[in-house]
């Protein structure tokens, strides 16, 4: 009877992230909230587009495109939480000027 009353929340911020491509590397870390059953584990499903490493810092490649970063509640893998991630194309000339040499 006790195990209908051991609810355990959990959860995974932010849900969604968007960034523009860039070739500066940038680094944005997932909070967990909640209780967990176990130590969460970070998987991206296309690693050309995000990496997440196992303390859940996501690292942005250099390829846009859409994918999810999967975070599971333990090493069993009982349960998943999932953040959808979208890495865009940046604007002509608006974004890169700011970061990389111009040349005339």
């Amino acid at each position: 009877m006790s195990d209908l009353f051991d609810v355990r929340y959990w959860d995974v911020f932010p849900k969604t992230i968007r960034v523009s491509r860039s070739r500066v590397e940038r680094t944005i870390p997932l909070s967990i909230r909640g209780n967990p059953d176990g130590i969460p584990e970070f998987e991206s499903v296309d690693p050309s587009i995000v990496n997440v490493d196992a303390n859940g810092v996501v690292r942005f490649g250099l390829q846009s495109g859409s994918t999810l970063i999967l975070v599971y509640d333990s090493p069993e893998r009982a349960r998943v939480r999932y953040v959808e991630v979208e890495v865009v194309h940046e604007a002509p000339g608006a974004f890169w000027a700011a970061w990389e040499e111009v040349t005339p």
